[in-house]
């Protein structure tokens, strides 16, 4: 009993890295995934039906493992970091009940599906140990293996502290994570039906839970048909949500400091700039497809699933930006990261390549089409900060390949409201409005680091012209923005509103007594209010 105690404390002295870790785990639910639908006797199915199984697998499991590394956590007392090659080692059971299942049926697996029951038999359910489900389910494998995990958790707890009521607490605790995610569906069901007033928990059976996840009806332009997966194509909008939630509860747990810190570094003028951009297409696949308008639950989730993750992009892009803007940020932007030596350059790394997983399984969640566009964004943020690309050197290449980044976010809002996510319905003269505007414009956050990009080899204008003709010339191109925007839409009454605005960005960009790095602050207000502007007198009339 000794050496087992000594083992399970000698496990929370090892570490492994957020990469291994992410990486050993999405084998293993490509593992499960393809056991599965492959090696198990099932029916076959397409293609993107298996990229959503495998989706559906990750989130549930990611979350499960979330819930249970946290409880656990807060049972021993421990920082999560070290646990976490424990959860590693634990995460080969989720590939153990589709093969329990073959073993006994010889190659087919059970159904083994979420339990969808009234407020009454679930409470019979959870009281039962799961022991009176809905005929047809069946638990088998899965059922084996959620009681060996709540065995192994609780042996695990005793052998660390010798408490058998932490033990005990730690199976309960255990048992009521996984009935939790079990039966998640219908407790969304109960609060969601519930607090809209539609109808009390007690009226509340498992149909109306198929009712609220298991139609197909449009999703604003999206027209996801596939009825066997329409449920968990629904539910994984709330998976992701939850995950991104529990993943910085963790890391706050893990190192506040370092939570903290990245907050701080997250460049909030452009993640309102990204939000913009999102919205901006959004209002315009309004304007060209206005049938696709639904207002509901799952339409305002997809929503918040693309924000999200056109802001993980943002901050996968600003990790690359930084690793490789060093020499510049440790002259002009001391604050940041890697200068403060608050991460490690591999630790660094890792978290941007978390945020970029995080991202591109945002948008693969709603649709094919929305992960391409955040991969563009993201190959284009890769070619402008980092080597042998490295586009930020050169101006005008620089701004033109953030514009291009730029219309890929613009492009993701639009087709979240196209009907057949089509991008071709848009007049290309706004196309080229949007690219020329963001190219003359971007340039505004160059004035903040022009002793940096000096040192580091970046031809930036201010860097190439100086401070004061820098910004006289950003300025001049900053109105000629404002101003073209009446030549390729052909309005003339857009002209005195654009000189307006433009003239105000102008004086504005002239002013010595404004901080560079404050100008985006200064400049994003009036872009916002002209582009308002713009809207009412071009579409809206």
């Amino acid at each position: 009993m000794e050496k087992l105690s000594r083992f399970a404390k000698s496990i929370t002295e090892k570490r492994t890295s957020v990469v291994v870790w992410t990486s050993v785990f999405l084998c293993i639910i490509f593992l499960r995934t393809f056991t599965e639908q492959f090696l198990a006797k099932t029916a076959s199915i397409a293609p993107y039906e298996a990229v959503l199984e495998f989706i559906h697998n990750l989130l549930f499991f990611s979350i499960t493992f979330l819930l249970l590394w946290l409880m656990l956590s807060f049972v021993l007392r421990v920082n999560p970091r070290k646990l976490s090659v424990l959860f590693l080692a634990a995460s080969f059971v989720v590939l153990l009940p589709p093969l329990i299942d073959m073993v006994k049926t010889g190659g087919e697996t059970f159904w083994s599906f979420y339990i969808l029951s009234s407020a009454a038999d679930l409470k019979l359910q959870f009281l039962t140990l799961f022991g009176n489900l809905p005929s047809g389910i069946m638990y088998f494998g899965t059922r084996i293996t959620f009681f060996s995990a709540i065995f192994l958790l609780a042996v695990f707890v005793y052998l660390v502290t010798k408490s058998t009521l932490k033990t005990v607490f730690t199976a309960i605790l255990a048992y009521l994570t996984f009935f939790f995610m079990g039966s998640f569906p219908m407790l969304f069901t109960f609060c969601y039906l519930f607090l809209a007033k539609k109808m009390p928990i007690s009226s509340i059976q498992g149909f109306d839970a198929v009712q609220l996840f298991g139609t197909t009806e449009k999703i604003w332009g999206i027209d996801f048909r596939s009825l066997r997966f329409s449920f968990v194509y629904k539910l994984d909008f709330i998976f992701y949500l939850l995950l991104i939630f529990l993943l910085v509860v963790l890391f706050w747990l893990i190192d506040k400091k370092k939570v903290i810190e990245t907050a701080k570094n997250s460049r909030y003028p452009q993640l309102i700039y990204h939000a913009g951009l999102f919205f901006m297409g959004i209002g315009l696949g309004i304007f060209y497809y206005p049938q696709n308008i639904a207002l509901g639950l799952f339409p305002i989730l997809a929503i918040l699933v693309l924000l999200t993750s056109v802001w993980l992009s943002w901050l996968s892009s600003v990790v690359i930006n930084d690793i490789h803007d060093k020499k510049t940020d440790n002259i002009t932007n001391m604050s940041r990261p890697l200068p403060c030596s608050i991460f490690s350059e591999e630790e660094y790394l890792h978290l941007g390549i978390v945020y970029l997983a995080l991202s591109l399984l945002g948008g693969l969640i709603v649709g094919f089409d929305f992960f391409f566009l955040l991969l563009a964004y993201n190959i284009l943020a890769w070619f402008y900060s980092a080597p042998p690309m490295r586009l930020k050197r050169y101006i005008g290449v620089a701004s033109f390949a953030s514009a291009l980044a730029s219309l890929m976010i613009f492009f993701l809002g639009f087709i979240l409201m196209a009907s057949g996510q089509d991008i071709h319905s848009i007049s290309i003269k706004i196309i080229a409005l949007l690219v020329v505007s963001y190219t003359l414009s971007i340039p505004v956050k160059d004035l903040k680091d022009i002793e940096g990009d000096k040192e580091d080899g970046v031809y930036t204008i201010p860097v190439v012209f100086g401070e004061k003709k820098g910004r006289m010339i950003i300025g001049a191109s900053v109105f000629v923005s404002y101003v073209l925007s009446v030549f390729l839409l052909n309005e003339r009454s857009l002209f005195w509103w654009a000189v307006l605005f433009g003239g105000a960005s102008y004086l504005i960009l002239q002013k010595k007594d404004i901080e560079p790095k404050n100008l985006p602050w200064c400049v994003l207000p009036l872009s916002a209010a002209y582009g308002l502007i713009l809207v009412l007198i071009v579409f809206v009339k």
